[in-house]
């Protein structure tokens, strides 16, 4: 079995991961045809820095695309090797235009349109996670995406009013008027990859390169989803045809020839952010404390008037989930001795008796 092992989230909406850094990595391994094994743990807290793709080489670990890519890159394995300096220099370029852009675009199609978000997102997260995070998971990510949206002045709310609900005349509004300037985004960086792409099989000539490994992961997730609201997809399929017939190009040279990839139990040296949590609980619970006030909402009586029963119910799901998740944190640590609890006649007081 390779020393290799990697650490994804699993597949989800059509494609080979519900997040796009993990398909890059994916497809860059199955590019340079490296051996490895993959663990579909679909828990970032397994990684030392809270995110996947993780990174196991023998006893070394690496965290984060652009770190695992640089990995292997010194370790004579790139497949940037054979570009031209003025090529590298255009990969870094379009490389950072779309890990941001296309980005921004899917976390817009995901989590502003809440028809996506409630009918397709949140429930594919929920099959992914186990108990309780199915339920903290996906508002946390809505949360830091409303966060990164910002910039763009977008206010992650019901989105949908006024819009078509047959999908004919949707899709007629949406070449239209294109309902958002993210949509708009959407198209530039669509036409400026389509321009690169020119005639060529990948973005460099005949071979692909890094470049698109890194193009792949983030189209995917735009072209692949089958969501309530499928406008980049449209966008993609009828606008670019050319960037989709690449994409399904990658698709089928990398992740359907080669689809046997060998599953694995995660190592048990994994530097996870449990560990972290073990080692530092009052640090922990304090970030669960805020987790919980936000997810409790808002006092508003308007708001709370819109809501829906099922809402209604799937917040007393949650909060009651976040709950039993940390009263089971709490019992684990105290059953195994990692915090003790002193009761003197003064004052209560908890000892912390983890590894400094």
């Amino acid at each position: 079995m390779s020393d290799i092992q990697l650490y994804v989230w699993g597949p989800a909406l059509n494609a080979p991961s519900i997040d796009p850094k993990c398909i890059v990595i994916e497809c860059y391994l199955r590019l340079i045809k490296q051996e490895y094994t993959i663990v579909r743990c679909n828990n970032p807290q397994q990684s030392p820095t809270g995110e996947l793709p993780l990174l196991k080489n023998g006893s070394i670990w690496v965290a984060g695309v652009d770190r695992i890519l640089t990995h292997f890159a010194q370790s004579n394995k790139d497949a940037n090797e054979d570009l031209l300096p003025e090529q590298k220099a255009e990969y870094l370029a379009y490389s950072s235009l779309v890990q941001d852009r296309l980005y921004d675009c899917m976390l817009y199609s995901w989590y502003a349109d809440s028809t996506n978000f409630v009918k397709n997102i949140r429930p594919t997260y929920a099959k992914l996670l186990a108990f309780p995070a199915r339920y903290i998971v996906p508002i946390q990510l809505k949360k830091n995406a409303k966060a990164r949206l910002a910039k763009y002045n977008v206010e992650i709310t019901g989105d949908d009013v006024g819009a078509p609900q047959n999908e004919r005349e949707e899709m007629k509004e949406l070449l239209k008027t294109g309902w958002h300037h993210m949509y708009r985004f959407a198209r530039e960086t669509y036409d400026i990859l389509q321009k690169q792409l020119n005639d060529k099989n990948y973005m460099f000539g005949d071979s692909p390169t890094t470049l698109d490994c890194i193009v792949f992961g983030y189209l995917a997730l735009h072209l692949y989803p089958d969501l309530a609201h499928r406008r980049l997809q449209h966008i993609l399929t009828n606008e670019y045809p050319k960037l989709a017939q690449y994409c399904n190009r990658i698709r089928d040279l990398l992740f359907t020839s080669q689809s046997n990839v060998v599953e694995s139990a995660p190592a048990e040296d994994v530097p996870s952010l449990w560990k972290t949590s073990i080692n530092n609980p009052v640090g922990f619970l304090g970030n669960v404390k805020d987790d919980i006030v936000s997810y409790m909402g808002t006092n508003d009586v308007e708001s709370k008037k819109e809501k829906s029963q099922a809402q209604i119910d799937f917040e007393r799901k949650r909060i009651w989930s976040i709950a039993g998740g940390v009263t089971f944190f709490l019992a684990y640590i105290i059953y195994n001795g990692i915090i003790s609890i002193e009761l003197n006649d003064d004052n209560d007081e908890l000892h912390y008796s983890g590894d400094e």
